[in-house]
């Protein structure tokens, strides 16, 4: 039996830890990583990773029989003007991935049974809208990673002739290419043409 499981049967379990990553690296951000516990008002540490103290509210995760997936809400404080910021910066966050991973307080870094594979089944999910901004909390409604609306197996429908990453963009007050939040950063000098031949004239 599993550590976490052989503690999560006992008479008298240990505090439960929650913990969050908000992970908007493939929209161009960071990972904003947090945690919500009546026991905890510092950081924690977990596997290596940083944990802030934040206020955090989710519901919905069950899984039931009836074949649909859960759909999350997950609610967190807006007072540190953190995820506000990312909001304003990433569209809302949209697209970027949530984990809830749940263990005890006693597998956690600064403990002496300190464990980073001790979890529970880790969820995975998607920011699928933001249904709630506020100056008090934020709040999004998530959905499976393997239930996203629109999407496409693979994930990025290939278009002919067209690519739908964003390269970079042109200031012209600066006379400069800006690569900000690109998707596609190549910043080399070098140009090609459709055969893979270099090219002596580069067009945008």
């Amino acid at each position: 039996m599993s550590d976490i499981a052989q503690e999560s049967q006992s008479f008298s379990p240990d505090d439960m830890v929650v913990l969050f990553e908000l992970d908007a690296t493939a929209i161009g951000g960071s990972i904003l990583r947090f945690t919500s516990s009546a026991w905890e008002d510092k950081e924690i540490k977990f596997d290596g990773n940083t944990y802030s103290p934040v206020p955090v509210e989710a519901e919905g995760f069950e899984w039931n029989g009836r074949g649909a997936f859960p759909t999350p809400t997950l609610r967190v404080s807006n007072v540190n003007k953190v995820a506000s910021a990312a909001v304003i910066d990433y569209e809302d966050l949209l697209g970027a991935t949530v984990k809830r991973i749940r263990t005890f307080r006693q597998f956690l870094d600064d403990q002496v049974t300190s464990d980073p594979t001790a979890t529970f089944p880790i969820d995975i999910y998607k920011v699928e809208r933001k249904t709630a901004h506020n100056k008090v909390f934020i709040e999004w409604e998530l959905s499976s990673a393997i239930d996203q609306e629109g999407r496409k197996l693979p994930g990025r429908q290939v278009l002919r002739d067209a690519c739908t990453h964003r390269y970079r963009t042109y200031n012209v007050a600066t006379a400069t290419f800006d690569y900000t939040n690109v998707t596609c950063p190549y910043v080399g000098a070098a140009t090609f043409d459709e055969n893979g031949v270099a090219a002596t004239n580069e067009t945008d």
